[in-house]
Formats: C-alpha cells, structure tokens, sequence
C-alpha cells in the first residue's frame, strides 16, 4: 500500500477515534446532569403503611376552595376515603389523628414537573404536600416508576406527557433526538409511527415543543385525535389565531401568550416598555376569550419567570433563597458542554450580553417588563375564567421540586387570584383536567390529603404549615418529614463535587 493512503487511512482512524471519545464524553455528561447517580434514600424505612386512618374533628376545604366545612370526621381505608361527616363513630382499628383546630385540603398537584431522573425528588414532592405531578417531557424511566408506585412504593400519582416533539430533518433531528431526548418526525408517515408508539409505551399526553411547523403541528393534532390522546405544551411555529382553532388541549405556560404579543408588538421592548405594557392590557382580555371560548387550559409557571431578572444579574442572593440543598446535585451542577445547572458561570439564565452599562439597563428594562407582561396576562386569564393550572417547571434552574409549588401559590395569589383561586388551580383545576379521582376532599377520592395547622384561605403562605401529609396507604407526619429531608441531603452531599455552602440560609 502506498505510504500516502496508509497515512490517510491512519488519519481516518484516530479522528473516527477522537470522535468516538467524544461523542462517549458528551453523552456520558448529557446524562449525569439528569441526576441518575445520587443514591436514592430508603423511604419505606421511614414512612410505613396505615391501612384504616380516621381524622377527627377536622376542618375540611369546600369542593369549590371557597370555605372550610368545620368538625368533620375522615375515613380512609386502603388508599381511599370512604366516610365523611360530623360526628362518626371511632374506628377501633383505625389510626386516629386529632384534626382540632386543623385544616385539611386535598394534596397539591404541580401540573408542570421534570422529573428526569432523580428519583428522590418523588419524595420531595410528598413532604411538602404535592401528591400528584404531570410530568412535562416524560421518558421510559418515569413510566417505570409509575408503575413502581403503583404496585403500593412511595411516590405521588404521575401523569406523565411523552418527550417533546420537534420538526427537524436530518442531522439536526438526530441531534435533537440526543441532546434534548426528544422525539423527532417531519413527515406525517413517521409522525403516525412516532404517535402511536407514545401511546403503547403508556404516555398520557403528547408534550408539543416551540419548534414545530406548522405543517407538523397540524398533523400531530390530526393523529393525536384518532389515537384519543390529547396534545399539551408549548405553542409551536404558529400565531395565536391557528393556535385557537388547532385543538391543542393546554398551553405549559402563561408566558407563551406573552411572548407571542411581544412578536406582534414588533418594537423594542426595552426602549417602549410602557407602550408594549399597554399593547398587552388592550389585548390580554381577547386571547383569555378565545382560548375560553376553545377550552384551552393554561399551565402558570409564574413564579420562574418573576426570577429570570434576578437570576441574570444576582443569581448569587437568588440561590440563598431557595432549598438548594435539597437538589440533585448533579442537576445544579451542569456539564462543560453547555450552561444547564443553576450555579454561577453554569447557568443559562445569567446575564451573557454586552459587558457595558447600557446594554446591562436596557436587559433590565426588558426582564423588568417581561415580568409585568405575565401578571397583566394571569390576571385577564382569572377575570375571563381560563382554567389555571399551577405549575412550577421544577428542576429548571432554581425551581426546587416541591417547594416551589407553594412560591407558586404565592405568585398566583400576587397576580390577580384569591387564595380560594389558587388553591383550586393546584387541587380542583388539575384534578378535573386529568380526570383522576385526586383534588377533592369525597367519598371515593384517592386519599390525596395535607392537614395544615394553618387556614390558607386567610393566608396563601399556610400551604406549608404542614402537620400530615396522606397518600395511598401511607401518612408522613412532620418529624418523619424532617428525617426524610435530611436523608435527601445527605445522599446530595455524598455525591457533590461543588461546594454550595456559601448560598445556604
């Protein structure tokens, strides 16, 4: 063989191999960001089974979250309340818990999580009262755990949503397919194969992502209809108008209506932040309209985007104000390929513009805006009557599974609603919407239940006076909750490799 084709074949060689390696390192980190490789904590040494629970003497929240019934008793047995009233007999074989002076609400749903793989943070969710999830962007391992959970182990009910769909062809649809664990089609034949395996693999949703066309949009709604599975998520490469007539059942955030005015307002925000404020205020109330009109729902997701501005310029006093050290912490750490952890230098929200005074203002002036834009959009939403649905984007950066669902609350409470209405938006709203026997306090509802020593109807922020949390045939009490917590910690700790002292509180 010629010396020069040798050399090209040995070239060939260790590129092929320098690629290999990489590809293997680039994958390797794609993963671990997703949290696999904290050990999970042995909850049912902690928490054991009650077969028959009774409540005594207990205040009990309306099915409609406006008031509280007062000195009701609360049967459950084997995961499912079967007696509600004033004055019921003692069960002598039930465990008793005395609910004087106490509030009891259905278990909190967070319609919009990401799971990835983090297994301990179902339990984060359970501790603070969140006993049902829809998971946005769900993968096989999920679908396990639901099945796990079924079979009697510990976690919240899950309503799982398939990974997000994208439109891309070629090799941009291969890396999509890898980087972002999404499902790639471009023509309506895959569309249909793609569709219909989501629905054998057990999905309940199909998770819409913002880079559809709309060719592919219309299609998924099309298949999507004859499988009977509905299409929730984002709003694809389309104007509110088709959106509106398209079918799809739920948009994940209040914030895609508002980016969308923002696209028609066609100015710089930052230099006309009034004029925009007011373009929105004269359109707000028609988009409520019409998306009540074609009963589309609306997942929330307020609080995040109240923190983008403080995340890009004071990430630092932001971090001290979450419970970072209950995260994953391969989830807040990130990976060198890109900025998706939630630390300074390593989160995607930090302020990466021009390093002058001006271009810092003129940000400012946008997040500052961009976040005025979503309270005047949630309150059209209420005073139309959209169906709200609180949702958190948990494990995005700095939404802390479980506990963010209560800053949730509070933003919702902020925004325009009641607390009567923003307990409903995480209890009765979801609840409906997944036609799941969860989110009300009845005779044959699953036994989702949070006693709090606290009314929430006079102070949003009660949610998280927690004394008990029910679920299945299981119940956390506050000393049980504070192990768990701490065994979460610690199995973060054994597995950390940057330090987060400085932003703990």
């Amino acid at each position: 063989m010629k010396l020069w084709l040798r050399r090209v074949l040995y070239s060939v060689i260790i590129l092929s191999g320098i690629l290999m390696v990489v590809f293997i390192w680039a994958d390797h980190e794609l993963n671990k960001v997703l949290g696999k490789s904290t050990e999970v904590i042995n909850i049912s040494s902690i928490v054991k089974p009650a077969k028959i629970i009774q409540i005594k003497n207990v205040s009990i929240l309306s099915d409609d979250c406006t008031h509280f019934i007062k000195n009701q008793d609360v049967l459950i047995q084997d995961g499912i309340i079967i007696q509600l009233g004033k004055n019921q007999p003692i069960n002598n074989t039930a465990t008793i818990i005395d609910g004087t002076n106490k509030y009891l609400i259905p278990g909190l749903v967070d319609s919009h999580v990401h799971l990835k793989e983090s297994k301990n943070d179902l339990f984060l969710y359970l501790v603070n009262g969140v006993t049902y999830v829809r998971e946005m962007a769900g993968q096989p391992v999920n679908l396990e755990w639901r099945k796990s959970i079924q079979k009697n182990n510990m976690g919240p009910g899950m309503f799982i949503a398939s990974p997000p769909i994208f439109s891309e062809r070629g090799l941009a649809g291969y890396y999509y397919s890898w980087t972002r664990h999404s499902i790639n089609y471009a023509n309506k034949k895959d569309a249909q194969k793609a569709i219909k395996k989501i629905k054998e693999q057990g999905y309940d949703a199909i998770k819409m992502y913002g880079f559809v066309n709309p060719e592919m949009f219309k299609t998924t709604i099309e298949i999507a209809k004859e499988n009977n599975i509905p299409v929730i998520g984002h709003i694809p490469l389309v104007d509110l108008e088709t959106l509106y007539q398209s079918g799809q059942n739920e948009v994940a955030h209040i914030e895609e209506l508002t980016v969308k005015t923002i696209d028609d307002f066609g100015k710089s925000i930052s230099k006309n932040p009034e004029e925009y404020l007011n373009f929105l205020k004269a359109r707000a109330p028609e988009i409520a309209k019409k998306l009540k009109k074609n009963n589309m729902s609306v997942t929330s997701t307020v609080w995040l985007c109240e923190g983008f501005l403080s995340q890009k310029f004071d990430l630092k006093s932001k971090l001290k104000t979450i419970e970072l050290k209950y995260v994953n912490p391969k989830i807040i750490e990130g990976t060198p390929l890109y900025k998706l952890g939630w630390l300074p230098g390593k989160n995607g929200y930090e302020y990466s513009g021009k390093d002058e005074p001006d271009a810092k203002e003129a940000s400012k002036v946008f997040w500052n805006t961009y976040t005025k834009a979503i309270h005047i959009m949630t309150k059209a939403l209420v005073d139309q009557k959209v169906n709200i649905m609180a949702g958190t984007d948990a494990n995005v950066a700095t939404v802390v599974p479980g506990f963010s669902l209560h800053n949730e609350l509070e933003s919702l409470s902020k925004s325009g609603m009641t607390n009567s209405q923003a307990i409903y938006s995480a209890t009765v709203a979801p609840g409906n919407w997944m036609k799941s026997n969860t989110g009300k306090i009845k005779k044959g509802y699953q036994s989702d239940l949070v006693l709090l020593t606290k009314d929430p109807l006079e102070n949003i922020k009660n949610t998280k006076t927690i004394e008990y949390v029910f679920f299945d045939q299981y119940m956390i009490d506050k000393i049980q909750i504070k192990t768990i917590l701490k065994a979460i910690e610690e199995a973060n700790n054994k597995n950390r490799d940057i330090s987060i002292n400085e932003y703990l509180h």
